[in-house]
This record gives C-alpha cells, structure tokens and sequence, in this order.
C-alpha cells in the first residue's frame, strides 16, 4: 500500500460510501475570530465610555416596567429618534457575536439565538449601568428594543456574509507529494536489484 493511498484513506468516509468530505476553510475562521474578538473589546470600551459620558436629562419619565408601554408612546409624539437610540447600543452584537466565533458553516438559528441572548444580557448591563449612575431611569423598553436591534442585524448581515465568505476560494496549500509509481523501464545495474525495486526499498526505509 502506497502512503498516498494511506492518506486517502485517511480522509474517505468510515463506510467507504461516498467520495471525502471537503475541508472547511480553516485558513480563513482564525482571523476572522481574532478580530472579532478585537472588534467586542473596542465595542465593551465605546459602551462604557458613553454611560460615563452621557450627561443626564432635564427630565425623564418615570421608570417604565411595562413593555413597548414608552414605544407606544414615543410612536404617538412622533419621536423616532429616541426610538432608533434605543436600538443602536446593542445591534452591533448581531454581528460581532457571530465574527468572533469565526464558524462559517454552522446552523443559523443557534448562532441567531446565542447572538441575541448575549444581546440581551448586554443590554440589560447596559440600561443597569446608565441607571445607576443616574444619567436616566430604568426603562425596560430600551432593552427589548437593543435585542431587537442585535436580531435585525444578524439576519441582515450574517447570513449573506457567511454564504459570501463560504463562496470565495480557499487560500491554495502546497498539495502533497504523492510516491511515483514503480517504472519497469529502469534498468537493475546492482546484483540482485529487480526493475522498481529501488522504489520499493525506498518507501520501506
């Protein structure tokens, strides 16, 4: 048995079925992780630092514990831009999240689900910190719509980007050295050397 065959072997199926399974761009999950890991840090910095520097209001509601009770009244004052600043602090989890565990082939509803829970509690920490330092009162609506946002950006961003990165061609490895065959046509100049022996020896050593 040659030691190409032996790796070919190594990468068929147990049940010699069907033909290998390709491999997954390896190559391409590494940087993809390490800078979605650098991206969470400089996004947990960009968090802290405007709950410390945002200056409180002149006035605020009173705390609201009911949900989508503020969103229905910001609808009905015509006020989106409180609206859209609810949901910008958490959206870019969505993303984030996913980049820095660097799968490109996974299901997406458990990416989608593990995106939106780490939302959720990012959020809740978030909307908890602003409040105690007493830039605004607690408003349960600012967390629903943050996972709201992180959601909208999963299933906007994630999904294409996946199947577009899934698409693009592999970084090319070196392929291995595959054992030449034994040619009959070179001539035995030793004694005792038979045609492809040398091959033969060569392998066994």
């Amino acid at each position: 048995m040659r030691i190409s065959d032996r790796r070919q072997g190594q990468q068929a199926p147990p049940d010699g079925s069907g033909p290998p399974a390709p491999a997954l761009p390896r190559d391409r999950e590494l940087p993809l992780r390490s800078l979605g890991l650098v991206l969470i840090g400089l996004y947990f910095l960009l968090l802290c630092w405007l709950a410390v520097r945002q200056a409180p209001p002149a006035w605020a509601y009173d705390a609201n514990l009911t949900p989508f009770a503020s969103v229905q009244r910001s609808l009905a004052d015509g006020d989106l831009d409180q609206l859209l600043g609810a949901l910008a602090p958490a959206a870019p989890l969505g993303v984030l999240v996913p980049l820095a565990g660097g799968r490109l082939r996974t299901a997406w509803f458990p990416s989608f689900v593990h995106a939106t829970a780490c939302a959720a509690l990012v959020a809740t920490g978030f909307e908890g910190m602003r409040t105690a330092l007493g830039d605004q009162v607690l408003n349960v609506d600012d967390i629903l719509l943050g996972v709201i946002g992180a959601a909208l950006a999963h299933l906007l961003v994630v999904p294409v980007g996946r199947a577009a990165l899934r698409g693009r061609p592999a970084r090319p490895t070196a392929p291995l050295r595959e054992d030449p065959e034994p040619d009959p046509q070179i001539p035995a100049d030793r004694p005792g050397e038979t045609r492809g022996s040398r091959i033969g020896i060569r392998m066994d050593a």
